[in-house]
C-alpha cells in the first residue's frame, strides 16, 4: 500500500548560491559526509547536491510532516545503492516517523538539467485506512 508521495523541484543555481555564501554550514548542516563526498567527487557538484535537497524535501512530504521539530536535514541521506540506484536511508526522528507510519520501503527517483533538480519520493508500507479513504 501507498502511504506517501512527494515531490520536489530544485533551483541549481539557487544551491549552488548557498554552497559558496555558507559553506561550509550550509553543507555540513544538510548533507552528511557521504552525500558530500559523491557530490564533491561530480563534475558540476551542485547539481548533485540539487538533487539531494530535493530529495530530502519529498520525503518530507510523502511523509506528511515537513520539515517538523526534531526532524535535521541529515536524518534523510540520499546513497547509491545497487546498480547505481538512487535509495534512502533514515535514522532519528525521521526513521521513527517513517516507521510510526508503517513504511517498510521507500522508492526514489532522482533527476537534473543544468539548471533544476527534481526528486520523487514513494513511501510504501501498511497501514489502517485513511478517514477519507474509500471501503469496499
Amino acid at each position: 500500500m501507498i502511504i506517501g508521495l512527494g515531490n520536489d523541484i530544485m533551483d541549481v543555481a539557487r544551491v549552488r548560491r548557498q554552497l559558496e555564501s555558507a559553506a561550509p554550514a550550509f553543507r555540513e548542516q544538510t548533507f552528511s559526509p557521504l552525500e558530500i563526498g559523491y557530490c564533491e567527487g561530480k563534475r558540476y557538484p551542485a547539481r548533485h547536491y540539487a538533487a539531494r535537497f530535493a530529495a530530502k524535501e519529498a520525503f518530507f512530504k510523502a511523509l506528511g510532516t515537513g520539515l517538523a521539530s526534531g526532524f535535521t536535514w541529515r536524518d534523510v541521506e540520499v546513497r547509491v545503492g545497487a546498480e547505481g540506484r538512487p535509495e534512502l536511508a533514515l535514522s532519528g526522528a525521521s526513521l521513527r516517523a517513517a516507521q510510526q507510519r508503517g513504511v517498510v520501503n521507500t522508492f526514489l527517483s532522482l533527476t537534473h538539467t543544468a539548471d533544476l533538480a527534481m526528486a520523487s519520493v514513494v513511501l510504501e508500507g501498511h497501514s489502517t485506512p485513511a478517514a477519507n479513504e474509500v471501503q469496499p
